[in-house]
């Protein structure tokens, strides 16, 4: 009897353990590159895509800013709904005069499967803001960095 509790065990948490985790890479056929910012020699986010029969899905990957962890974290999601220019509207609603003398802007959405937090942070000598997910992944980018990385610049 113990020994089939055991097995149970070990195929129930195999199981889990499979459909917790999904990874993408950018390196998998299909992916063709939209954008790419870089910073000091190595890319600080950059932005990819394949295009489906009905749309597009977009692959946007972020160096981490948390001191502690030494990776990139990414957000997959469809262009349905026009996804990603309502992204960049977003964001660079942030540096509009009105919005940032506004101490309590803060946007909350769902992108792709994963909840996003966008709010000021001021720089010593620039504006930028931080997006973070509540995976706890966070990046900073200034106004130009935004433009860059949606391939307005």
């Amino acid at each position: 009897m113990k020994c089939l509790l055991i097995l149970v065990t070990i195929i129930a948490g195999t199981t889990a353990t499979r459909g917790q985790l999904t990874e993408y890479s950018s390196s998998n056929k299909g992916w063709i590159p939209y954008s790419e910012l870089s910073s000091l020699g190595f890319s600080k986010a950059s932005l990819q895509y394949v295009a489906n029969e009905s749309d597009s899905t977009f692959l946007l990957m972020m160096w981490d800013q948390r001191p502690e962890i030494k990776s990139y974290f990414s957000i997959k999601f469809s262009s349905e709904g026009n996804t990603l220019h309502s992204l960049y509207g977003i964001l660079l609603s942030f540096f509009e005069k009105e919005n940032w003398k506004n101490k309590d802007y803060i946007r909350v959405f769902r992108l792709g499967e994963e909840k996003v937090s966008v709010y000021k942070s001021a720089m010593i000598e620039s504006k930028a803001i931080v997006f973070s997910t509540d995976k706890g992944g966070r990046i900073q980018f200034t106004k130009r960095e935004v433009e860059k990385l949606f391939g307005s610049k």
